[in-house]
């Protein structure tokens, strides 16, 4: 689940890292990030000028500005126009600088010191100093605070000003991946004093109107700090409606769709107006089973599951190849650290064999919903006839949109999920699986498992640091609750004058509307 889509849905890091472009072509599963469009594409000086229209989906008329209940992916693209954070993700997935200069740790990485740029003001001409990134800090941590992003907060046992432009961050223990936590979509640098309704902040557009639900629309911001954004106006419009929001675009009346769905793409990739961007994503669909339930507290019928899944058909029935097979654990090449494990493939046999070691007789009640991924009752059904073969009863049970979250997801003893998009490899193993997790959707509880994440927190060495989340790796992928069946793709939009924009892995493509441009 990612907690851009429902206040329901568990709180999931949505920081992102942009990534080279690459020249793979249309629909090969394991595709980084790509644009396909009708013809050949040469490079473009940028062009200065024009109003850029953006047709954005999961919009809700109680949205808000306040980046305290960003809650939405509507309302994500809208907090990379108004703010800035400490940090982001560069193309080669570290941080890079963006309000802060730079950082450095002490006692191993319990305290951190950020050091600010200097040259930086609010909208409001305000100065922007280390007092408003404090401000705006605290306003996600506390008992009090109503803030989505308030669990990555929840280790700060300090934050303490040391100068107009230098403040430090003291941790209840040290964690190594604390710096990359800051570039979360939500810890957008405000303007204390300021109402944080106003949406004022320091980003590339200045909003002039708000009408959550439906527009909102922004000017040029002059005295941005960085390259000023090309065009002179931007409007975000909320379009829900899949099928509205692409043919908005096909019909010249916004210029970028997002979350285009597989189907969708197949059905415009030969426009001659378009260009469909695509870039893989940490973002992960899955089949969850609670391990603390029979029968899933028995690890040979946990297995069993695991090899009785036929992923890479999956994968090119229900998404069109658009993705990469997952592996049982959370981890994908996009992060740094990551180390490949051998590939729990679609294997009869095997199933086969751990289904009779475990014991196990009579029908599986798995349940789905299409609210859960696209398509996410077509692989329920190609699971169950994929299971058949190993002599496994998968049995169906598709359940309405409304009430999965609550009713079905954590509840049920097995059913579809996903999760995504996670900022550090520490993120996307404590969350689903750390056993003092409230996402912890198989109730997998191994002690050895949260002292190897604790152990990587405060190991500075790389190459360390990379062994331990590897051995992490292979104990969920041999023994924890999840079935991993794909990485997801980011899909977008866009109309084929527009140049400059460059795919991201963790759903950041609304930084591109600062960098993009109208051909001449």
């Amino acid at each position: 689940m990612s907690f851009e889509e429902s206040s329901n849905e568990p709180l999931l890091q949505i920081d992102r890292r942009a990534l080279l472009r690459g020249s793979i072509s249309l629909g090969i599963a394991g595709a980084a990030t790509h644009i396909f469009q009708p013809r050949t594409a040469f490079a473009k000086a940028p062009r200065r000028g024009g109003k850029f229209v953006a047709g954005i989906d999961s919009g809700s008329t109680t949205d808000s500005v306040d980046p305290v209940f960003l809650s939405s992916s509507a309302t994500v693209f809208v907090s990379y126009q108004l703010g800035n954070r400490l940090v982001e993700r560069t193309t080669d997935g570290q941080l890079g600088p963006e309000l802060a200069e730079r950082w450095e740790p002490t006692e191993g990485g319990k305290s951190w010191t950020f050091h600010l740029r200097d040259d930086v003001t609010f909208h409001n001409g305000k100065e922007f100093t280390a007092k408003d990134m404090v401000y705006s800090l605290n306003r996600h941590r506390g008992p009090d605070t109503k803030s989505g992003a308030a669990s990555l907060m929840k280790a700060i046992e300090d934050i303490k000003v040391d100068n107009p432009h230098q403040f430090t961050v003291t941790l209840s223990a040290p964690d190594v991946n604390f710096p990359y936590l800051m570039a979360n979509a939500a810890l957008i640098a405000q303007s204390e004093g300021e109402d944080p309704a106003k949406g004022i902040g320091t980003g590339p557009f200045v909003l002039d109107s708000a009408q959550p639900g439906i527009r909102y629309n922004f000017r040029r911001n002059p005295k941005y700090f960085r390259p000023e954004p090309l065009f002179d106006e931007l409007e975000i419009l909320i379009i829900n409606d899949d099928t509205a929001r692409i043919s908005a675009l096909l019909a010249g009346s916004t210029h970028f769709a997002s979350g285009l769905t597989p189907n969708l793409v197949e059905r415009i990739r030969n426009s001659s107006s378009i260009k469909v961007d695509v870039a893989d994503t940490t973002t992960f669909y899955y089949f969850v089973m609670q391990t603390n339930q029979a029968p899933f507290n028995n690890p040979d019928l946990r297995l069993a599951l695991k090899y009785a899944v036929d992923r890479d058909l999956i994968l090119k029935t229900t998404q069109a190849g658009y993705g990469t097979i997952g592996n049982d654990n959370p981890i994908n090449s996009i992060y740094p650290l990551y180390s490949a494990l051998p590939q729990h493939s679609y294997d009869p046999e095997k199933a086969t064999f751990h289904y009779k070691k475990s014991g196990h007789s009579g029908a599986i009640d798995l349940y789905t919903s299409e609210t859960v991924f696209p398509r996410a009752v077509s692989a329920v059904e190609i699971y169950q006839q994929s299971a058949a073969k190993a002599g496994i009863t998968i049995n169906p049970k598709r359940v309405p949109h409304d009430g999965y979250w609550s009713e079905i997801w954590m509840k049920k003893p097995f059913c579809a999920s996903r999760f995504g998009s996670l900022a550090t490899e520490d993120q996307a193993f404590t969350q689903p699986f750390a056993s003092d997790s409230p996402w912890n959707d198989s109730n997998w509880y191994r002690p050895q498992f949260d002292k190897l994440l604790i152990q990587a927190r405060s190991e500075l060495d790389v190459g360390k640091r990379k062994s331990l989340y590897h051995d992490a790796a292979k104990m969920v992928q041999e023994d924890a609750g999840h079935i991993t069946l794909m990485f997801s793709t980011s899909i977008n939009g866009l109309a084929k004058n527009i140049h400059g924009f460059v795919g991201d892995h963790f759903h950041g493509e609304a930084k591109n509307f600062a960098r993009c441009w109208f051909e001449a």
